[in-house]
């Protein structure tokens, strides 16, 4: 279950992108490692025991395997599934549709779409009632919460078109901003 779709992509970049970061880290110690090793073992003769350093390393290169593990099972046809959930909208259409090409370049299985809110044929003044009695109680629960409820509280209605383009935001702001003057 995951947020947005801009968070569940950088999610699936993070094993990838850490890998990176954690090689080029891991060839930075290497490179170092060889250096002071070969100027102490000069001087000494011995060869240098493991330090905290040797012991951090290890550490990484477990993070290192256990990503690429992630980012195997993020792309497993077989195990895993990405499940895009939207709202029949056209924002939210083409958001899914960006997100939906996303995961297919990332080679995530995404076979099903779940679409909420979707009207029902038959949507009486019941229904419409119902949803509005439902609504009521979650904005008793909003004023309840000592967090939610001492915020100032600014609604936005539903309308029969999605908001879209300057004309439609200028509206939609008309009636969401005019409730502070009243």
């Amino acid at each position: 279950d995951t947020a947005p779709s801009g968070h569940p992509l950088r999610l699936l970049s993070l094993p990838d992108f850490l890998d990176q970061t954690i090689g080029k880290a891991l060839r930075l110690r290497q490179s170092f490692q060889n250096a002071t090793g070969a100027i102490g073992s000069f001087f000494t003769g011995k060869e240098k025991a493991k330090s905290d350093l040797d012991l951090a390393v290890e550490k990484l290169e477990e993070v290192k395997l256990r990503l690429q593990q992630a980012r195997d099972l993020f792309r497993d046809q077989e195990r895993t599934e990405f499940i895009v959930v939207s709202i029949p909208t056209v924002m939210a259409t083409a958001e899914s549709c960006r997100l939906i090409d996303s995961l297919h370049k990332e080679g995530v299985p995404v076979r099903r779409i779940v679409l909420n809110q979707i009207l029902p044929e038959a949507n009486t003044e019941a229904f419409l009632q119902r949803r509005r009695t439902d609504q009521a109680k979650a904005l008793q629960l909003l004023k309840a919460d000592p967090g939610l409820g001492s915020l100032q509280q600014i609604q936005g209605p539903l309308l029969d078109l999605e908001v879209r383009g300057l004309m439609g935001l200028q509206y939609f702001g008309s009636q969401v901003w005019d409730q502070e003057a009243q």
